[in-house]
């Protein structure tokens, strides 16, 4: 059964601001899947208690989330790692904490990190997070619990397919009868084609697109739990990340999205230096339903983006978004109809 939200009362408030050691004992390992920090109401706290109680915030464990007057910030709500403006808004997210607190918990944290790090130490970070997630007993329950994924049919084509035209590069992910599903034949054949770009000067942009009805449908269920060795898991990451290597050449980099893009299908997207979406577009982060996190990228690709408390949102409530939101928020550079 989902377990209630701690909401903070003035005498813990107070305590935190007297010992910010005090936030250890808000933790998922104690009963407490995340935090609730209600400033609707006139806080209680002075203003000489809010630098000290903001520093307890970041120390907590599990996620803390605010509830907050619309376009109401203070030093505050800069620490938490959600920002709402009613109880409604925050259910989703609490139902999902709730649930998965331990990705969850995993999630805030590596944000928490990520914000403060540059590209590369903020996907080693990743990387490592999820494979202790890939190991863990929420992400195996998925697993256990959720319907037998359909084998895809045999596909001779290959997963992308590569044509050059002028000095344009252009990358197309070609499995649309699985909405071009994140797999790991299409993961690798992506890599080496960017490494084309990378090779070659006279490229002067390489345009990325997805074949059929939709961009990206995300990760392959079929090929989910089939590791078994998570140390192999991350060392492949480590070594082969399509994400990292957009990132390197995100100034020529250009993704062409349409309709779905879920979980990868916008993680490696937003590393790129021009993101162009048709107005059908939509956006979304369903892994901590998993027992996961975003692992394509998404911690660092996306929080550079939008900010850390917008990304902690998106992936902890698994809502969807339009590409208007996507747009106003900066997760994409432009929507065009024209786009192909």
């Amino acid at each position: 059964m989902p377990r209630s939200p701690h909401t903070l009362s003035p005498a813990a408030l107070e305590e935190l601001c007297r010992q910010p050691a005090s936030a250890a004992q808000y933790s998922t390992l104690t009963g407490c899947p995340l935090v609730l920090l209600d400033l609707l109401e006139d806080s209680p706290v002075t203003e000489q208690q809010r630098e000290p109680l903001g520093l307890a915030l970041t120390h907590m464990s599990c996620p803390v989330i605010a509830v907050a007057p619309t376009g109401q910030r203070c030093q505050l709500t800069d620490k938490v790692d959600v920002v709402v403006s009613s109880r409604q808004e925050a259910e989703p997210l609490i139902r999902n904490i709730s649930r998965h607190p331990l990705a969850a918990m995993t999630l805030v944290q590596l944000l928490r990190h990520n914000d403060r790090a540059n590209v590369q130490d903020g996907l080693l970070a990743e990387s490592l997070a999820y494979a202790t997630l890939q190991a863990g007993g929420e992400f195996r329950h998925y697993l256990a619990t959720r319907p037998s994924p359909p084998e895809p049919p045999p596909n001779p084509e290959p997963a992308v397919l590569v044509a050059r035209q002028g000095n344009q590069l252009h990358l197309t992910l070609n499995r649309p009868q699985q909405h071009n599903a994140w797999s790991i034949a299409m993961r690798d054949a992506l890599f080496e084609g960017l490494q084309l770009q990378a090779a070659d000067d006279s490229i002067s942009k390489t345009i990325v697109r997805g074949a059929g009805d939709c961009f990206c449908s995300g990760g392959a269920l079929e090929e989910f739990g089939l590791a078994t060795d998570m140390s192999e898991a991350h060392a492949v990451r480590s070594s082969r990340h399509v994400g990292g290597l957009v990132a390197a050449l995100a100034e020529r980099v250009e993704y062409r999205l349409h309709k779905a893009c879920i979980g990868s299908g916008i993680e490696l997207p937003a590393f790129a230096g021009s993101v162009i979406a048709k107005p059908n577009t939509f956006f979304h982060l369903p892994e901590i339903t998993m027992g996961l996190i975003p692992g394509a990228g998404g911690t660092v690709s996306i929080l550079k983006r939008i900010g850390r408390q917008r990304m902690a949102y998106l992936a902890l409530s698994a809502r969807r978004i339009r590409a208007t939101t996507a747009l106003e928020w900066g997760l994409i550079d432009a929507i065009d109809s024209t786009v192909d």
